[in-house]
């Protein structure tokens, strides 16, 4: 008879860092022993999006493509990839989501990493905005590996590129067993920890950290949230937010608060999440109950809750 062996255990391993002005979790569950070094690889994952995709490294591939004097630039793999899907999301938002919004929210003050502004910075931003610009404005030349656009226009993609490498962080993970990547909010979740229908993620109050409004119980879904209660500065005795609206090109004026999507994709759950925040409260849950398979919870001015019609299934 052939040799019996005996599988090997089943076991968490969890790993914690810190990438894109955030701090990541992974969590896995699973009988590799490779398992620590696969966690390090999307910590390393992380790394190298945050290398290519952000805006305040100077050297970032975003960057160099911002300050390109040329209507052409000849794109690397990520950037050209990540711009791909931030137009795609643009088209279907009907630009209620746009990358180009970068000259607005220096307008506003949000020129560099949020933890470095002060009232002080913030007060002596000067940036030229043109309303004539939007993602209309830039075509991708994909053989060619080339994107064309106007001089001066110029991209931010920070918060959905964080929800996009999370997608493709947990694409290398799937397979492996139940796991979780959290990045600040932005989470997917696959299968569901032994002996759970699902991972529970708790939703912080906007306006008291401490505490949680909300439970959610997640299986093989994405979750992202999007507020405007976190990252505020004043600008000339204003209060100033991060949410561009590209209508105006001004900070949003609405009375949704926080705005939590669980979607397929974690990239898109940012960005529904993001196009709620910006419509308010009532025009934010029609346009989430118009989205298939989404659904989505909105935290109010008035510190209402008010769920999409199938959110329940979500709630533990």
């Amino acid at each position: 008879m052939p040799p019996t062996t005996t599988p090997p255990d089943w076991f968490w391993t969890g790993y914690s860092f810190r990438a894109m002005n955030t701090h990541i979790q992974t969590w896995l569950y699973s009988q590799t022993a490779l398992a620590p070094d696969i966690l390090v690889d999307v910590q390393q994952l992380f790394n190298s999006m945050e290398r290519s995709l952000s805006r305040f490294k100077a050297d970032s591939d975003l960057s160099r493509f911002n300050q390109c004097n040329d209507e052409q630039y000849p794109a690397r793999p990520t950037l050209l990839s990540a711009l791909e899907v931030a137009l795609l999301a643009a088209q279907m938002t009907n630009g209620l989501y746009d990358p180009t919004i970068l000259p607005a929210l220096e307008q506003a003050g949000y020129d560099r990493s949020f933890e470095q502004i002060t009232p002080q910075t913030a007060s002596h931003t000067q940036t030229n905005v043109s309303k004539n610009y939007d993602f209309r404005s830039i075509e991708i030349d994909r053989p060619r590996r080339l994107i064309h656009k106007p001089v001066g226009l110029r991209v931010d993609l920070g918060g959905m590129g964080k929800g996009w490498t999370v997608d493709r962080a947990a694409d290398r993970l799937q397979g492996l067993g139940p796991f979780m990547v959290n990045a600040g909010g932005d989470i997917f979740a696959y299968h569901s920890p032994p002996g759970t229908k699902g991972w529970l993620i708790e939703l912080v109050h906007p306006f008291q950290p401490e505490i949680s409004f909300a439970t959610l119980c997640l299986h093989h879904r994405a979750l992202a949230t999007s507020t405007i209660a976190k990252r505020q500065w004043q600008r000339n005795g204003q209060i100033m937010h991060h949410l561009i609206d590209p209508r105006t090109r001004q900070p949003a004026q609405t009375d949704a608060v926080s705005v939590s999507v669980v979607a397929e994709r974690t990239v898109l759950a940012e960005i529904y999440a993001k196009v709620a925040l910006i419509l308010g409260a009532e025009q934010g849950l029609a346009y989430l109950e118009s989205l298939p398979n989404v659904e989505g919870l909105i935290f109010t001015a008035k510190e209402e809750v008010i769920y999409t019609t199938g959110m329940a299934a979500w709630v533990a």
